[in-house]
């Protein structure tokens, strides 16, 4: 009986530590996601400056990205992501 109980412990401690590993995996997942997808849309807009020559304002979805002659920078859901 007491095996059998202790069994049941060791198991739930494994699938509770499985299951907050698989939130955090997928938390840093996003934030890579979102990380990526604003360094792309930097260097969209310094091309587009570097083309232009003048300000270049995107936006998509929930970024925000401005290139100009002293830095570029995107913004994702109003908070800072990336700056050069």
């Amino acid at each position: 009986m007491t095996d059998s109980i202790l069994a049941l412990l060791i198991i739930s401690i494994g699938l509770g530590s499985l299951a907050v590993c698989q939130v955090q995996l997928h938390y840093q997942q996003r934030q890579h996601l979102i990380k990526l997808t604003a360094a792309r849309l930097l260097k969209e807009a310094s091309d587009g400056y570097r083309i232009q020559h003048r300000q270049t304002v995107i936006d998509r979805a929930n970024y925000h990205a401005v290139a100009g002659s002293n830095q570029a920078a995107v913004w994702y859901q109003g908070r800072l992501v990336i700056r050069l």
